[in-house]
């Protein structure tokens, strides 16, 4: 099936996760296991009388299993828990469980409270840990886009109820402050979400003042230490609405800390995860895999 531009345009933007449903069929050749337990729709928290939901699935068994906290993408406005859908199926059969979280959307929510959305979900599943059977040790997280910048923030936080292994990040912005799409980046932001890159910014953080410091608090970049998880970044270098260099820039700060980190620069890869070359795209898929399989099994 032929997708036509512009709805891929639009797809890559407000379904970030769409690289991932592919898993299955490259994966396991077949579709979501009837064996594996789904606890969807999980209500979390209600702020202001409005209902969180997340959907948790893991592998038959007692476990504990390592977790994949999956965060969407869409600009920060946009997007939808069930984008990971598919994903979380492939880990399951893997014997990784996986969390896809709703969180609350710009304009009408301003940052943090999105990542406070995001670590009260984590600490929900944490600490009902018959029903979650999970492994606070190992606990990693997966982001496209918007959820790719979320991964980071929430991945680097120093926490003594559990311990992050490893951040996914796909083509997430890492500096708010430098962060602007191209022009043709920000004309199709405009077209399809009436704004532009810079517009995106000033509804989740309060203010288009790249120099306040909400703007520095809001910064993946600012928040590296060292000693921190592990992040695997895969970027197109095509990408016009999230430069590449914003994962260049981080990932040059995270070697100057001596973390463990791998850029997979996509050859010709825009923001349309989905519109890669095919055996790019593979070999970015395996990359993932191995990453979270190797964390896990630590």
């Amino acid at each position: 099936m032929i997708i036509p531009l512009t709805n891929r345009i639009s797809m890559a933007f407000f379904r970030p996760a769409f690289l991932f449903v592919l898993f299955p069929l490259l994966f396991c050749g077949c579709g979501p296991h009837d064996d594996h337990v789904r606890i969807l729709g999980v209500e979390y928290s209600r702020p202001a009388g409005e209902p969180l939901k997340f959907d948790f699935v893991r592998p038959q068994g007692n476990g504990p299993f390592p977790l994949v906290v999956c965060i969407h993408g869409g600009g920060w406005r946009k997007g939808d828990r069930s984008e990971y859908a598919e994903f979380q199926s492939t880990m399951a059969g893997k014997g990784v469980a996986t969390v896809s979280v709703q969180y609350r959307l710009a304009p009408d929510a301003k940052f943090p409270v999105q990542l406070e959305d995001i670590r009260n979900a984590l600490q929900f599943v944490l600490t009902d840990r018959k029903r979650f059977p999970v492994d606070p040790k190992r606990v990693m997280w997966l982001g496209g886009s918007a959820g790719g910048h979320l991964a980071l923030l929430a991945g680097f936080e120093k926490r003594d109820d559990f311990e992050t292994r490893l951040i996914v990040n796909v083509a997430g912005p890492a500096d708010l402050r430098t962060f602007k799409s191209l022009p043709s980046g920000d004309a199709n932001l405009k077209k399809y979400v009436t704004r532009d890159s810079s517009e995106l910014l000033a509804d989740l953080l309060g203010t288009a003042d790249r120099t306040a410091d909400i703007y520095r608090i809001a910064s993946p970049v600012e928040h590296l230490r060292p000693g921190g998880p592990r992040v695997l970044t895969l970027h197109g270098d095509q990408d016009d609405i999230v430069p590449i260099s914003q994962s260049e820039a981080l990932h040059a700060k995270l070697r100057e800390m001596q973390v463990p980190e791998k850029l997979i620069r996509i050859p010709g890869g825009g923001h349309d995860m989905g519109a890669w070359n095919a055996d790019e795209r593979l070999k970015a898929l395996i990359e993932v895999v191995d990453a979270i399989e190797a964390e896990a099994q630590k």
